[in-house]
């Protein structure tokens, strides 16, 4: 009996986890993953604490290196090996082996398109200076730490108040620079509720970071050197012995547009709850692809590793001959900003009301654990509820230890559909090291309930 082709395009995180998971549903099938750079598997989202120091040594943000990946998994990895065409009328790739320069065609029967995303770009003179980052890749993280260790830069200017433009404020903070963040709006972490937003902003200025709000940048200075040394906005012009870009990400799509594979409203791939595309044969996933909000119903772009990995799981288990589902995902993102954690789950309220909702929020603050035991400090929770049905639809939490757990709990809720009601309901632990008599989860629902 033939045995099956998969190939898979791709190598951060939806490639492996694809490629895996199509070995361990059909062992006897030939899986090869194709990925254009020297690292695959790589965290990313750890990148930031390496720079940082926190992460001493780089390397180990490499989880799974081609060969362990071939030995324990038990797929072939070809890295320095870039798609550059499907034919799926032929059921073939064609890549160039980047050592040799050569171009080798491959035969499929299933492919898994896993291309990921690039970050955004400002299109404007001096972009592509020395010491002007993005942090998406090994090799941008790479880059940042040798910068860093060789030049000793003194002050950074941070372009973009999004989730990685936080951690950079932190991060580079903590390496003793001076900092100034750049935004484009009144305030950073657009998404979040207002209330977040605005004590995201006092714990940047009661850490030093400069920000700099309704702020465009209009070029960057170079110098001699090859180095930025201004950035001009229309609110200023900032010194800055490094750059930091931190504009978000848009998905890799050109390869999939060229061979016919259809893309959503969101501009990036389409695909059914198998993570089939509209090519038969053809999946895809990870953060190429738009996903079906949960909340909403509606597609929409998320680009996180965890929502990658599952979807990337349904993609190489149905290539396999399986039939899995993939039903789609809620917005579950936290990050750390200074003394603060920081999460958002679900949908905002601006969302809320532009999907026909009736939205309610409420908000409360409570204690973390017993206020009478040491490292007690301020959690807030706000709320989004469907006033018509009592319904939970989105939450943000801020505040000390524990936060970003909390709101896990609340994105249950949320997948589940739960209301106010049944949330009040909770059986929550309490002990003073960890957690007050009253959770503020349920001091947050109890006073929702007390709304209606």
């Amino acid at each position: 009996m033939k045995k099956r082709r998969i190939l898979v395009v791709g190598g951060l995180a939806a490639g492996p986890s694809a490629a895996a998971k199509a070995v361990r549903v059909n062992p006897s099938a030939e899986v090869t993953m194709f990925e254009a750079s020297e690292t695959v598997s790589y965290g990313i989202c750890e990148a930031p604490y390496s720079i940082a120091g926190i992460i001493s040594d780089e390397s180990r943000l490499v989880i799974y290196t081609p060969e362990r990946l071939r030995e324990e998994k038990g797929f072939d990895v070809k890295i320095l090996h870039h798609v550059e065409e499907v034919l799926p009328g032929e059921s073939k790739l064609v890549v160039r082996d980047l050592r040799k320069q050569v171009l080798v065609e491959y035969e499929y029967d299933k492919l898994i398109l896993t291309t990921g995303a690039s970050p955004r770009r400002l299109h404007v003179d001096g972009e592509d200076g020395r010491n002007v980052f993005h942090l998406s890749s090994r090799e941008d993280t790479r880059n940042i730490i040798r910068y860093i260790q060789s030049e000793c830069p003194k002050n950074a200017v941070i372009i973009g108040g999004g989730y990685i433009g936080m951690e950079m404020c932190e991060a580079l903070r903590t390496l003793g620079m001076e900092v100034t963040l750049v935004h484009r709006h009144r305030l950073p972490m657009a998404g979040l509720e207002q209330e977040t937003r605005e004590r995201i902003v006092e714990e940047l200025e009661h850490h030093g970071v400069h920000f700099v709000t309704n702020a465009s940048v209009e070029g960057f200075h170079p110098g001699t050197d090859g180095k930025v040394h201004h950035v001009i906005t229309n609110r200023g012009t900032f010194d800055s012995d490094m750059v930091i870009l931190s504009l978000g990400v848009e998905p890799n799509v050109t390869l999939a547009k060229s061979a016919k594979v259809r893309l959503g409203s969101t501009g990036a791939i389409a695909t059914d709850e198998r993570q089939l595309t509209n090519i038969d044969g053809v999946y895809a996933a990870g953060d190429c692809c738009e996903v079906k909000n949960e909340v909403t119903r509606k597609p929409m772009y998320l680009p996180l590793a965890t929502v990658a990995s599952r979807a990337a799981w349904v993609a190489g288990e149905n290539a396999a001959g399986g039939r899995a589902t993939f039903k789609g995902a809620i917005r579950a993102i936290a990050v750390k900003v200074f003394g603060i954690e920081v999460a958002q789950v679900g949908i905002s309220s601006e969302e809320a009301r532009a999907a026909g909702f009736d939205v309610l929020t409420e908000s409360i603050t409570g204690a973390s654990k017993v206020r009478l035991m040491p490292g007690s400090q301020k959690v807030t929770i706000r709320m989004i509820i469907d006033s018509r049905t009592k319904r939970l639809l989105g939450a943000n939490v801020f505040g000390g230890d524990g936060a970003v757990l909390r709101a896990d709990t609340l994105g249950v809720a949320i997948q589940h559909k739960l209301t106010i009601d049944e949330i009040a309901r909770f059986d929550m632990i309490y002990a003073p090291p960890f957690a007050p008599l009253w959770d503020p989860i349920l001091v947050a629902a109890n006073k929702a309930k007390s709304r209606f």
